[in-house]
């Protein structure tokens, strides 16, 4: 989506609305000495506390390398984001109304801003249509193949959300449209149904599936990635190109990783790192995994080796497999 120029009073309103101590704690872990916030500082190799956040004066600095400042410009040196898509997105989480200094693109503005949720609606809403219909009685093959031939938990299936698609042609067709009454283009611009090749209605993308969704960084169902249960081609399905989700750009699972990048360590020879496995989507990359190493997400080392190696864990390999 291509941003135009935003309005001051958009910038300013998102200065006054955001809490700098919410954002930079989705990166760092803080820990919260007297008035203000320390952590280790994800912008260099820090050994020892030295980055302080000031909730009262909306500001971050870090005593040994000397970054610093709101939360606007954390996010865009952790993220390699410009201005705009930095306070862009902190509107929409703060529901401040945009503004532009081009009239006439407010509205289109608007309007991609407002597809965009409604496609983050449905996806969600799918997302627990799959997770419910896997313990009903048509999902009974798919949750016997993920605790019996996979072996996991109902904590693990629970965590990664993962679902079954029934084997009807207009199942889930029928509960966003018919029951929900989602429209049926933004169920279509969602990738989740694919019209007639006659031209005459709609059927769904996945049927009898074991179904795994695809998260952003936020965590929001961005797409699906499906493995069919039976003789189906293809063995495993991706959901297409969409306003919200490009394979190119997504790695798998990276949401989870986030989390547990600041806390797990990895002992090496060469000091103590942090490591997590995340998948990628991108044909290009299949045979490959990515490892994210160092103890901060912001200041990570990505670095692609053999899927074998470090797909060791059952419930890794499975993902993996699943969106190949």
């Amino acid at each position: 989506m291509d941003i135009p120029r935003l309005h001051p009073d958009t910038v300013e309103a998102v200065k006054q609305r955001v809490d700098i101590v919410d954002v930079i704690s989705e990166h760092v872990v803080l820990r919260k000495r007297g008035k203000d916030f320390t952590g280790l500082c994800p912008f260099h190799d820090d050994k020892s506390p030295s980055f302080s956040v000031s909730p009262g004066k909306q500001f971050y600095y870090c005593f040994s390398c000397g970054a610093g400042g709101n939360a606007i410009k954390f996010l865009m040196e952790i993220g390699k984001q410009s201005f705009a898509d930095v306070v862009l997105e902190l509107a929409r989480r703060y529901q401040v109304p945009v503004k532009t200094l081009e009239p006439a693109q407010r509205q289109e503005l608007q309007r991609q801003l407002s597809l965009r949720e409604q496609l983050y609606e449905v996806l969600a809403l799918t997302a627990k249509f799959y997770e419910h219909a896997l313990h009903q009685t048509d999902g009974h093959a798919a949750f016997t193949y993920l605790t019996e031939q996979r072996q996991l938990n109902q904590e693990t299936i629970q965590q990664f959300q993962l679902g079954y698609a029934p084997a009807g042609w207009q199942t889930l067709y029928g509960y966003l449209i018919e029951q929900k009454r989602f429209p049926v283009e933004l169920v279509e611009q969602a990738g989740l149904i694919v019209p007639r090749s006659e031209g005459r209605g709609y059927y769904d993308r996945f049927r009898d599936r074991l179904m795994i969704p695809i998260h952003d960084l936020q965590g929001r169902v961005i797409g699906f990635g499906g493995r069919a249960l039976g003789n189906e081609q293809p063995k495993y399905l991706n959901s297409p190109e969409t306003e919200l989700f490009d394979k190119g750009k997504t790695l798998f699972a990276l949401d989870k990783a986030r989390a547990a990048i600041a806390k797990l360590t990895w002992k090496t020879g060469y000091g103590t790192d942090s490591l997590y496995v995340v998948a990628p989507l991108s044909p290009s990359q299949r045979s490959k995994s990515i490892v994210i190493i160092n103890t901060k997400y912001g200041d990570a080392r990505v670095v692609a080796i053999d899927a074998a190696v470090t797909l060791t864990v059952m419930l890794t390999k499975l993902m993996f497999a699943s969106l190949k």
